[in-house]
């Protein structure tokens, strides 16, 4: 693969190296996502990992948003 950038080569592979932090899968919506943890109760979305083609478009679940990580149902709650 050729990478053409005019960007330095050390600014293109900054964090290459690094290890990135854990991630947990959940599915929402029938959407199996991975997900990071931002705070609690709050995660960033990294990827889709299994869902129907056109939920790809939605921009609710697009990579980088931010969404609840704890159940929405307060049905069982009382």
């Amino acid at each position: 693969m050729i990478l053409y950038t005019s960007m330095p080569l050390e600014m293109v592979l900054s964090g290459w190296d690094q290890e990135r932090e854990a991630t947990l899968e959940l599915v929402r919506d029938g959407v199996r996502m991975q997900v990071e943890a931002v705070s609690p109760g709050v995660g960033r979305i990294v990827r889709l990992l299994d869902c129907d083609l056109h939920r790809y478009l939605d921009p609710g679940l697009a990579p980088g948003t931010l969404i609840m990580l704890a159940p929405t149902d307060r049905a069982g709650s009382e």
